[in-house]
């Protein structure tokens, strides 16, 4: 799901379009007060976005390789996003039993087909 901010864009004088006549059909699109609507959509919360990492692809016996080879990358502080396609609660039982205290764990998006956890550092060793 995303969210989705409506805002004016107002009008440039010379196409490329504003809309002065470009052929890109923008004016059918102008509101009365002579402005168009510009939709600004924001990633939802389930939705896989640059950075993250997407688990999804890799062969089973490879995800908690690439899982533990990430957080293990990690300095205290700092985090990244697993997207998988099921809830790893036994990867992170095993995570969490490697590194004792050192995680965070907090679901953005959960199922039912999509999985997006934020997994933070929280302390060293």
């Amino acid at each position: 799901m995303s969210d989705t901010t409506t805002q004016p864009a107002t009008e440039t004088e010379s196409g490329g379009c504003g809309c002065g006549g470009c052929g890109c059909g923008g004016d059918e699109a102008k509101a009365s007060n002579g402005t168009e609507t510009l939709q600004i959509v924001k990633p939802g919360p389930s939705e896989v976005q640059v950075g993250d990492l997407d688990v999804r692809g890799l062969p089973r016996e490879e995800r908690h390789a690439q899982i533990f080879g990430t957080f293990g990358d990690l300095t205290p502080g700092e985090s990244f996003i697993l997207v998988n396609d099921h809830d790893p609660l036994p990867m992170r039982a095993k995570l969490e039993a490697v590194h004792v205290g050192e995680l965070g764990w907090e679901y953005l998006a959960q199922g039912p087909t999509v999985w997006r956890i934020q997994i933070t550092k929280v302390t060293c060793c």
